[in-house]
């Protein structure tokens, strides 16, 4: 009698990608960017009201170590940043008007300087004296215009932001006074084995928020003490307006430093007579920039953000896509905290390496430690793997009875 021949069982299904997740992941993903481009408006002032509660949140528990309400820590809080920025835009506001007053010799003084040096190029190269007049009627208007027409594309785009300060503070406040409460919401949604895992990675990334907005603090007014004393050195007028104002662009990537940088340049240009002195001031901004980028950045922020260059660059290209200059300016924390959040889930910790700096120096791990079926993405797809914090070692023995206010103790709120 003949064996039976031993069929051969087609692989789990398991083992593939499931398209009917993957779709499902590619649906919410496509909703979840469409919210986040058309409701601007909406999102933006949160996201700036979350950055502030956790930037302002130290000096709220110093107003609660000696107040017993947290309320009226929290207003003592908010007026105190609340001064202090009403003070440099009272400030800024003096002295720009001041600068208003004069635009009119500005103009005038930047179309003749323009003239003059053209007239002399045009001569080398054989152009008559009109032929340049009317070159130079036709381009003075972009070349003025150009620097401050950038500078208030860049402030209407962020005017969500200029417009509902009220509602920014608004959320910064409740942010405050709920910040306990908000944070037990989140750690109750993991396992109970999971909550301590859960407290660390907040609390990471409340360090990291923290720590980029005071460093970028810090490093806007090291650079506004460099370039103020530089250009007061060059003999610019109003030097501590376009000094602190080429700090705070700095805050923009990439666009505003030469923003800031412009700006005197042509101001430089309009009001000296001499041409050392907008050269020195396009000097002056290279160098600060260099030892900014090398330095005092470096020394200053750390390892606080830990994002490589080119997933900072893509970042803020896709941050100026959704939400114009707002965007461009909390697309690297952003980024910096997912990163954080990716680095505590098992399967996507090669996906948090990948966005880190330290990419070039540990690209062995791909192949070394992150090379088993858990932390391939396809697992994610293929139903085989959920997207759990990391494992914790989990005795054997059955679980002892827990009193029903536990939960409570894991996620009491540290305050130190």
């Amino acid at each position: 009698m003949a064996k039976p021949t031993k069929k051969i069982r087609p692989p789990s299904s398991s083992s593939q990608v499931s398209f009917e997740r993957l779709a499902h992941f590619l649906i919410c993903l496509c909703i979840v960017l469409y919210a986040l481009y058309a409701g601007s408006s909406f999102f933006i002032p949160i996201t700036y009201g979350l950055f502030f509660s956790l930037m302002l949140k130290p000096v709220c528990h110093r107003f609660e170590c000696n107040l017993p309400s947290r309320i009226l820590s929290v207003i003592l809080t908010l007026f105190s940043a609340g001064f202090l920025v009403l003070g440099v835009l009272v400030f800024f506001i003096n002295q720009v008007r001041e600068i208003l007053t004069e635009a009119d010799d500005i103009f005038s003084g930047l179309q003749e300087t323009i003239f003059e040096w053209a007239e002399y190029g045009g001569g080398r190269f054989g152009l008559s004296g009109s032929d340049v007049e009317e070159y130079i009627d036709q381009a003075i208007t972009s070349v003025s215009d150009q620097p401050f027409g950038i500078l208030s594309s860049g402030l209407s785009t962020s005017g969500v932001l200029l417009a509902n300060f009220g509602l920014v503070m608004i959320y910064t406040f409740f942010f405050l006074l709920y910040r306990t409460p908000i944070k037990n919401f989140l750690l109750g949604q993991l396992q109970r084995d999971d909550q301590t895992e859960g407290l660390q990675t907040l609390t990471e990334v409340q360090q990291v928020a923290k720590s980029y907005l005071g460093g970028m603090g810090l490093v806007m007014l090291i650079l506004g003490v460099l370039n103020s004393l530089g250009l007061f050195a060059i003999g610019i007028d109003y030097y501590l307006v376009w000094g602190f104002l080429a700090a705070i662009l700095a805050v923009i990537p990439y666009i505003g430093t030469v923003i800031g940088g412009l700006l005197p340049f042509v101001f430089a240009i309009a009001t000296t007579e001499t041409f050392w002195q907008p050269v020195a001031v396009v000097l002056l901004y290279i160098t600060v920039q260099f030892i900014e980028g090398n330095f005092i950045t470096p020394k200053v922020l750390g390892n606080s953000v830990k994002i490589n260059a080119l997933a900072a660059i893509m970042v803020v290209l896709l941050g100026s896509v959704f939400w114009g200059i707002a965007g461009v300016i909390l697309a690297i924390p952003l980024l910096a905290m997912v990163r954080i959040v990716l680095t505590h889930i098992e399967p996507l910790r090669p996906v948090a390496l990948l966005l880190s700096d330290d990419l070039y120096e540990e690209s062995g791990k791909f192949l070394d430690d992150f090379n088993e079926p858990r932390y391939r993405l396809s697992n994610i797809f293929s139903g085989k793997s959920s997207l759990s914090l990391l494992t914790r070692r989990r005795t054997t023995s059955k679980p002892s009875k827990r009193k029903s206010h536990s939960d409570t103790q894991v996620v009491a709120d540290p305050e130190t």
